[in-house]
């Protein structure tokens, strides 16, 4: 019905067009040329009515919603109204071309004669044969065949004009406020480029929509004084607190999703003084992938402001070691794990087996997965990788081409209380693993490290380095690919402050902080594991890999802006406690020791360097005297036997300053 009602309304739009075109032609004024020119007009308009429509229904407008046409629908509009021009000239020409006569009779009655024709015109004819008597007398109508190109260019401009306007006027009511007043939020954008763009087409042009822009603050100062959908680009970030002043701004949306962190942090400061409340739009890609859309604003996250752009990085067809594989991954329901398995199923894999001990954490990780990709190939195995006999099983049934060895105790001060959890858990459960992927034909295992490892004050970055050189030891015999990966924090995994700090913000404060001195090098949960996944696929060896983690951040800033990031202030709203350094905690972490070279990789954020080198023989003979003692619960001798392994150790001593940054 909508359909029809519209092509009637085009109709009436076209025909309107077309006497318009005569009036303002000067071919329907009095005297002859009206009665020449009035009976073209009556003659010719059907046919164009139907040329027009039947060329508009080939261009697609009538299968588009008119409510949301757009600039598509305009170029079609002046393609079809062109088109049928293009016609009708031709029609001219042709007519010239097959006929000398460039009159057209018609006979018809008096009746019949379109209103101001005088019967008695000269010309108008009679007709030999007498119609009806009912009809009165017949006479002969000489129209010309040749319509008049002023006409014709005349006709062809209202018809654009007129049938584009019907379908933009819905959109110009909107506007000007006559449709669907906008009496929501007024937004100020911050940002100006095609994510600006979409916010204002998004809420502008929808009379549902319950924010309204205003005007928009361009960082860069190229484009102020323009306009954006008739919205102004009114100053620079200085002008922020005026422009919320003047515009009654109720809400602020930062429309730059690929800001550089330096940026966004004074975007942030400055939205902060304002007390306006502030939102940032989904990055473009997510935008376009379908997961979210325009009205999805979300807060601005703590990821947001690390010191340097984010990674991300896929792996091509030629470098894509995944496809085709039997995946198994350790830790598979913590938050390492579950990202792998995420980015894992991008690339294909015949069989993913999802290994831990938590039988909830797993099931939720495999039922996500299961939801989000649809595959078939997820296994669950609920096992304890200390378990040997359970794991040889597991690696007996899968037997997988894949490791990825992201099982271990991360919490410093839980296993400094408990050195022989992280003794079973860090060394010798990965001695498990990657001693199995050494016997059932692994081709690449990938161990994830930590940068506690460099230089350790505590249990757990000991027991990871040791963990490193079991690795390494059992690669220099094995045809499988061994291979470790060493990073920093990663922000928003069990282990890393942020789920603490966002608790005690929930909760009121004070959020704890060890010093106000304390720095950490920081990445977010997708980047460390697409840097993982990246390593598999150089082709090294035995080797140790670091991720490029750019500089590392004061815990203390990371506090403060998760405080402002929550529309709260530092020390007025929420109080910041310092509480010291727990036990086995660094002023400062690094991610190289003093003997360690680095080396550039193919993979830009990828660094290579060689784990230590220890005699085969005495290590062997210092891990099992680590099991043993962790049989007894020993802690001292525990303490002890790492210390000879790792001899840069020092449980007891005041935190170190950090080693010079490497060079490559």
């Amino acid at each position: 019905m909508r359909r029809t009602i519209l092509v009637a309304v085009d109709a009436a739009a076209i025909a309107a067009a077309f006497f318009l075109a005569y009036s303002l032609g000067g071919y329907l004024q009095s005297g002859l040329e009206s009665e020449e020119y009035m009976p073209q007009f009556y003659v010719l308009v059907l046919p164009l009515v139907v040329l027009r429509i039947i060329l508009y229904a080939l261009f697609g407008l009538y299968r588009g919603i008119v409510r949301y046409a757009s600039f598509h629908e305009l170029i079609s509009i002046f393609a079809a109204t062109v088109l049928g021009t293009v016609l009708l000239v031709a029609y001219n020409y042709t007519t010239l071309a097959v006929t000398d006569n460039t009159m057209l009779t018609v006979r018809t009655d008096e009746r019949s004669l379109p209103r101001g024709i005088d019967p008695a015109a000269p010309s108008l004819e009679a007709a030999p044969a007498e119609p009806a008597a009912s009809a009165g007398p017949a006479v002969a109508i000489n129209i010309p065949w040749w319509v008049p190109q002023r006409v014709l260019a005349i006709e062809a401009m209202l018809s654009f004009l007129a049938i584009g306007g019907l379908r933009f006027s819905r959109r110009l009511l909107i506007v000007t406020g006559l449709l669907g007043q906008h009496t929501g939020r007024r937004l100020l954008l911050i940002g100006l480029g095609p994510s600006a763009e979409r916010v204002i087409h998004e809420f502008l042009y929808n009379p549902e929509s319950d924010f309204r822009p205003v005007a928009i603050i361009d960082p860069e100062k190229s484009q102020i004084g323009s306009r954006l959908h008739g919205v102004p680009v009114i100053g620079s970030l200085d002008m922020l607190q005026n422009a919320i002043e003047r515009y009654g701004v109720d809400e602020i949306v930062i429309a730059l999703p690929g800001a550089a962190p330096g940026l966004m942090r004074r975007i942030v400061e400055e939205c902060e003084k304002t007390r306006v409340a502030f939102k940032r739009l989904p990055s473009l890609t997510d935008l376009m992938s379908g997961k979210v859309t325009v009205s999805d604003l979300r807060p601005v996250e703590i990821e947001d402001l690390l010191g340097r752009p984010k990674v991300e990085l896929l792996l091509d067809a030629e470098m894509n070691y995944l496809a085709g594989e039997c995946v198994l991954i350790t830790g598979a329901g913590g938050s390492i794990g579950a990202e792998l398995c995420r980015q894992v199923l991008r690339y294909g894999p015949a069989r993913l087996i999802l290994v831990g001990r938590g039988e909830n954490s797993i099931y939720e990780v495999a039922n996500e997965l299961g939801y989000r990709f649809g595959s078939p190939c997820i296994e669950m195995v609920i096992a304890d990788i200390r378990d040997e006999r359970r794991m040889t099983r597991v690696f007996e049934e899968y037997r997988p081409g894949v490791v990825y060895h992201a099982a271990a105790h991360k919490h410093v001060p839980l296993m400094e209380l408990h050195p022989e959890e992280a003794v079973t858990n860090n060394i010798l459960g990965t001695r498990t693993v990657a001693r199995l992927a050494d016997r059932f034909g692994t081709k690449i295992f990938i161990m994830i490290s930590t940068d506690k490892a460099v230089r350790p004050t505590n249990v757990m970055g000991a027991t990871k380095r040791v963990a490193e050189m079991v690795v390494h030891e059992i690669d220099q015999h094995s045809p499988t690919q061994f291979l470790m990966v060493r990073f920093g924090n990663v922000l928003g995994s069990r282990g890393s402050v942020v789920p603490l700090f966002k608790r005690q913000i929930e909760r009121g404060g004070p959020v704890t902080v060890t010093h106000p001195d304390a720095t950490r090098y920081c990445m977010t949960i997708p980047e460390a594991v697409s840097l993982v996944i990246q390593t598999g696929a150089l082709r090294e060896r035995g080797r140790l890999f670091l991720l490029d983690m750019g500089q590392p951040v004061r815990v203390i800033d990371l506090a403060r802006n998760m405080i402002t990031l929550s529309g709260l202030e530092p020390d007025v709203d929420i109080a910041i406690q310092v509480i010291g350094l727990r036990p086995g905690e660094k002023l400062h972490e690094e991610l190289l020791t003093q003997d360690e070279g680095v080396q550039a990789t193919e993979v830009g954020k990828v660094f290579v360097t060689r784990p230590d080198a220890i005699a085969p023989d005495v290590l062997r003979e210092q891990v099992e005297a680590l099991r043993r003692a962790a049989e007894r619960s020993d802690t001292e001798a525990i303490r002890e036997i790492l210390g000879r392994l790792v001899p840069d150790y020092r449980p007891a001593q005041a935190p170190a300053e950090p080693a010079a940054a490497p060079k490559t």
